[in-house]
């Protein structure tokens, strides 16, 4: 699981909200580089906005802020020293708070999401001192002071970090207030923690987070401040862009098996010599081939095979005098940055079998590899080879499709 840091955002309007329902939006995209073959984290792509985007030299590289569409308003006049509750009260959803997000295909993952930081302007800005611990700049916890701040004639800005620690942000006045005050210019930062992007199949996935706004909801801005919406929907797209590729040849499409020993290909001199061998050994030769391809790949996959003819759960090669049927392993070799999804193994010689079944052959990519040599051993055993002899001589010719498949969630 990784971790996008970031000051907060939104997602995707749905039908049916009620009309007085915020919404914002977050977006997240994984596309594979080369240059980063290691990387399996999704790149923020939420456009930045609220206090970040106002005063982008107060806050570092890695601060990024988004509007809250929200405002507060007050309802009655502040005393001197009341509750936190009758003063400027801020409660966040600041744990994380686990949500699905799910594609066009049905695949379904699992993100994360809490408030990590909080700005907004206040005004009136009568007595900006005469506070509990001074200005605006210094919260309690679970807020902590970003060091940043601005102010004017009647309007003060502040910037919060926010910890995942319980408990609300206040500030309790050690004076009375009559003025009327609000605030406004809302901005929130977040924490987006997100699936492996390398084990999600490719496509857009989009879920929304439904918070309730006011007095013990999950935005509480305690009793005294009026909210300007009562819900606020947060929804989410991550963009996963995965590449399957895989090339091969005119030539390694059309494999001509021959005698040699298993895991060896041998050229056409060096299978008449073996059998010329076999003429006067009488011991029968296997027969092998091999197709080579190479594989550009950032995601998971699965590998099965589909038969013109078919013996057991191997495809099978066909007699052209007889119809005799003799069955052809198919074994599987991919590229080292590629390994079995249960057992963390790369993949050598793998048999390969009928039709999809995602118990068995199922892959992920370590890394992203681009153009990754391959390849697809093809084998006849002995006591097969022994039928075939017995209808010589004859050719047994058959088609074998390898499927790569990526669905697989």
């Amino acid at each position: 699981m990784k971790m996008l840091s970031a000051l907060a955002g939104a997602g995707l309007l749905i039908a049916g909200l009620a009309a007085n329902a915020a919404t914002m939006e977050i977006t997240a995209a994984f596309t594979p580089s080369m240059s980063q073959p290691e990387n399996n984290q999704f790149t923020n792509t939420t456009p930045q906005s609220g206090y970040c985007a106002t005063w982008p030299d107060s806050c570092s590289s890695n601060v990024f802020s988004i509007a809250l569409p929200l405002n507060l308003a007050i309802i009655n006049p502040i005393k001197a020293n009341d509750t936190p509750r009758n003063n400027p009260y801020f409660a966040f959803p600041n744990k994380l708070v686990t949500l699905n997000v799910t594609n066009e295909a049905g695949d379904i993952a699992k993100v994360s999401f809490r408030v990590s930081g909080f700005s907004s302007r206040y005004t009136n800005n009568i007595g900006q001192y005469d506070w509990v611990n001074s200005s605006f700049r210094f919260p309690n916890l679970p807020c902590k002071s970003s060091g940043a701040s601005w102010g004017g004639g009647n309007w003060y800005h502040f910037l919060w970090s926010v910890t995942s620690d319980s408990g609300a942000c206040y500030k309790i006045s050690t004076i009375d207030r009559t003025e009327p005050s609000s605030f406004f210019n809302m901005s929130v930062a977040y924490e987006l923690v997100s699936p492996d992007p390398l084990r999600m199949s490719s496509g857009i996935y989009k879920g929304a987070l439904h918070l309730t706004v006011g007095p013990g909801g999950d935005f509480d801005f305690g009793d005294n401040y009026q909210a300007s919406d009562s819900q606020l929907t947060i929804n989410f797209t991550l963009s996963v862009n995965h590449e399957l590729k895989l090339t091969t040849t005119a030539e390694a499409q059309k494999v001509n098996l021959r005698p040699c020993a298993q895991g060896r290909t041998c050229t056409e001199e060096e299978g008449k010599a073996n059998w010329e061998r076999w003429m006067v050994t009488r011991i029968t030769p296997q027969l092998t081939g091999r197709s080579n391809f190479t594989l550009s790949s950032s995601g998971a996959f699965t590998v099965y095979l589909a038969c013109e003819q078919q013996s057991g759960t191997n495809c099978a090669l066909k007699s052209d005098n007889s119809a005799q049927l003799v069955p052809v392993q198919t074994l599987l070799t991919l590229p080292d940055n590629i390994v079995d999804s249960t057992t963390g193994s790369t993949v050598s010689q793998r048999p390969l079998a009928l039709g999809r079944d995602l118990t068995r052959n199922t892959f992920i990519t370590k890394s992203y590899g681009e153009n990754k040599s391959g390849s697809i051993d093809f084998l006849v055993e002995q006591r097969d080879v022994d039928t075939m002899l017995k209808t010589r001589p004859d050719t047994y010719r058959g088609a074998v499709t390898v499927i790569f498949d990526p669905q697989i969630y």
